[in-house]
């Protein structure tokens, strides 16, 4: 599965932690396994919040277009299959509610898209780790050195 489905608190928690970068009115539309969201602006256009390298990109001007976009390769990249495949392999398989959330964030230099990188947590965690540290080093200049300390 290459998808979830979210619940009501972690759809909470992604509009919390996230809505500094998802800054105009938005209804989520999917969600990929790997803790991605797929959100539709008023004017209809969908974008694609990539949650690990904290960046928001315009994926097609309308659901329509949406739609047919997920039948052709580029869906490869937004969901990437052969890695899920990999992950359900190595026993790594999400509840429902859950998604795949990052041991180390792709967006630093040693967070890679790797079956050891990746483990299932319910999808409110994932949004809200995920959200909090993109805030935290987005005016950071590219290549800069973090050091992530992790309070009780």
């Amino acid at each position: 599965m290459l998808t979830f489905t979210p619940d009501k608190e972690a759809v909470q928690a992604l509009r919390a932690s996230w809505g500094w970068l998802l800054d105009k009115p938005y209804k989520p539309v999917l969600f990929s396994v790997l803790g991605d969201a797929f959100v539709q602006l008023e004017s209809g256009a969908i974008q694609w919040l990539n949650t690990g390298t904290g960046e928001v990109a315009q994926v097609a001007e309308s659901m329509e277009r949406f739609r047919e976009l997920l039948g052709t390769e580029q869906a490869n990249e937004w969901f990437l299959p052969p890695l899920v495949e990999k992950l359900h392999a190595a026993g790594k398989v999400p509840a429902a509610g859950e998604c795949y959330t990052y041991v180390t964030l792709p967006v630093f230099e040693e967070g890679k898209y790797e079956v050891a990188n990746l483990n299932p947590v319910p999808a409110k965690e994932h949004f809200a780790l995920t959200g909090h540290v993109h805030h935290e080093i987005q005016s950071l200049p590219s290549g800069a050195k973090v050091r992530i300390n992790v309070a009780p």
